[in-house]
C-alpha cells in the first residue's frame, strides 16, 4: 500500500526479506541514511545483511549486529557503516561515536535501533520499521523523512521486484 509519504509491504518469507535488501542496495548512494526499526527478532539485522550483500559485502565476512561493538564498517561497492544504537540511552552517547562526521559523507549508513536518535543521525533518510508476521513473516513500512530520504524511497521503489507486489499488482 502506498500514501503521500510511505511504501507498505508485506514480506512472506526470507527471501521476500533478501529481494527488498537487493532493492535497497541498487538504490542507496554515497552518504544516504537508511534507519531500521522493530521489535528483537523482527529481522532487523537480516535486512542489513542483504543490503550488504547487495552492495557487495563478500560472503566470506560475516555480518552481525554490531550490539556490543555499536559500529562495524563493512566494505562493499559502497563502504557501509552498520550501526547498532540499541545499548545506547542518551544523545550525547550516539554524539561521542562520532557518526555526525559520516552519515550523509563518505558511506552509507545502516542503523539499527535509530529512531530515538533521529536528530543525532541527522534526520534525513529511509526509516524501515520491521514487524513480526509470523515465523518468516514481515510487515515492512518504509518512511522517507527529508529531501534525502524522499529521493532515496522513489529510487527504491524503482528497484522493486514485481514478486513484492500485493496482489492487486500494487505497491
Amino acid at each position: 500500500m502506498v500514501t503521500s509519504s510511505s511504501l507498505e509491504l508485506s514480506l512472506g518469507s526470507r527471501g521476500a526479506t533478501r529481494r527488498l535488501g537487493q532493492a535497497i542496495a541498487r538504490a542507496l548512494e554515497l552518504g544516504d541514511l537508511v534507519v531500521l526499526e522493530g521489535q528483537l527478532g523482527a529481522g532487523k539485522t537480516f535486512l542489513v545483511r542483504a543490503i550488504a550483500r547487495g552492495l557487495g559485502v563478500p560472503t566470506e565476512l560475516r555480518i552481525t549486529s554490531p550490539t556490543f561493538d555499536l559500529v562495524h564498517d563493512l566494505p562493499g561497492r559502497l563502504p557501509i557503516l552498520h550501526v547498532d544504537l540499541y545499548r545506547l540511552d542518551t544523545p550525547e552517547s550516539v554524539l561521542d561515536l562520532g557518526l555526525q562526521d559520516r552519515i550523509g559523507r563518505d558511506c552509507v549508513a545502516l542503523v539499527e535501533w535509530g529512531d530515538r536518535f533521529a536528530v543525532e543521525l541527522g534526520g534525513e533518510g529511509l526509516w524501515v520499521q520491521l514487524g513480526l508476521g509470523g515465523p518468516t513473516a514481515r510487515s515492512c513500512r518504509l518512511t522517507p523523512r527529508g529531501e534525502r530520504g524522499t529521493a532515496l524511497l522513489q529510487r527504491v521503489r524503482g528497484q522493486l521486484p514485481a514478486s513484492l507486489a500485493d496482489p492487486s499488482g500494487q505497491w
